[in-house]
């Protein structure tokens, strides 16, 4: 497996072979860098693959790891050994733009794998490990981890207790949470120390494990139609004028205009006043 050691800008390469090798400061490590308490590093390099366990806080990728957990280290990750030392790890197949990070280098392993169709249960399905390309479905209210018999999901993984880690589904959400593991979980790289919220893609670690959490396929919500537009208020028509040979309909009483009464004791005086006119002048005539 391939190294680069960089201290105050300067990267030295090196190489080394499958088995265990310690790291420090002291005489009796095998990679001795000036500077570093004695034995700090216990590299085991199996199948391409690297476990690193510490007696001091170190941390991968900018992450804290306790003293004596043991944690897998990708190809492309960044082991903090001091202030001013990091060990980057590589490997022969790496991609040159290849960004740090256990979350960036999983997504890239990723690219490679057929995705499993989409569940309506949440799954966990194994990167890497002894159960690599499981896929383990969550579709109790509570799921144990572990290597025991007695747990739900069951994991052929030395480095894992017998009942390591739950899952439960509270509230529409999944939580994530340690059974006093002496190993610890990890998520995304970061310890769980208290009941943590799973999203979709995140990644569990177990031991040598890693588990990435699918979470589970929504059912999309009905449409609601759309509301009819309001009815305008209707406006009468106009009415069309009668016909020329169509005399128009009678006005009703109500809507005609109030005419002058007739004054009848006028018009009896005028003709009394004529007819006695008329006999005056017969008179004066028939007069001799």
């Amino acid at each position: 497996m391939h190294f680069e050691f960089e201290h105050l800008g300067t990267t030295t390469p090196f190489e080394l072979p499958e088995g265990v090798h310690l790291l420090g400061g002291g005489e009796e490590d095998q990679i001795r860098l000036e500077g570093l308490p004695p034995g700090l590093l216990t590299l085991r390099i199996e199948s391409h693959r690297l476990m690193v366990e510490a007696t001091h806080p170190f941390t991968v990728g900018g992450v804290m790891v306790a003293p004596g957990v043991p944690r897998l280290v990708l190809p492309g990750e960044v082991v903090g050994l001091s202030e001013e030392m990091r060990l980057r790890v590589s490997g022969p197949d790496e991609d040159a733009g290849r960004q740090v990070g256990t979350v960036a280098v999983l997504k890239h392993l990723l690219m490679d794998l057929e995705e499993p169709p989409p569940s309506r249960a949440a799954s966990l399905r194994c990167l890497i490990g002894a159960d690599v390309g499981r896929t383990f479905a969550l579709a109790e209210a509570s799921t144990e981890l572990g290597r025991g018999k007695e747990v739900s999901v069951r994991l052929r993984d030395i480095a894992v207790s017998r009942r390591h880690a739950r899952i439960r589904h509270q509230d529409g959400a999944f939580l994530l949470e340690d059974l006093g593991s002496p190993n610890g979980v990890y998520l995304n790289g970061k310890r769980v120390d208290a009941p943590s919220p799973l999203h979709e893609g995140d990644v569990i670690e177990l031991g040598r494990t890693l588990l990435r959490f699918q979470a589970p396929m929504g059912t999309p919500e009905p449409e609601m139609p759309p509301e009819p537009a309001p009815t305008p208020a209707e406006t009468p028509a106009p009415a069309e004028p009668p016909p020329a040979n169509e005399t128009p309909a009678a006005v009703s009483g109500e809507d005609m205009p109030e005419r002058p009464r007739v004054r009848w004791e006028g018009w009896l005086i005028g003709l009394g006043a004529a007819l006695a006119l008329v006999g005056l002048l017969a008179t004066y005539a028939l007069t001799p």
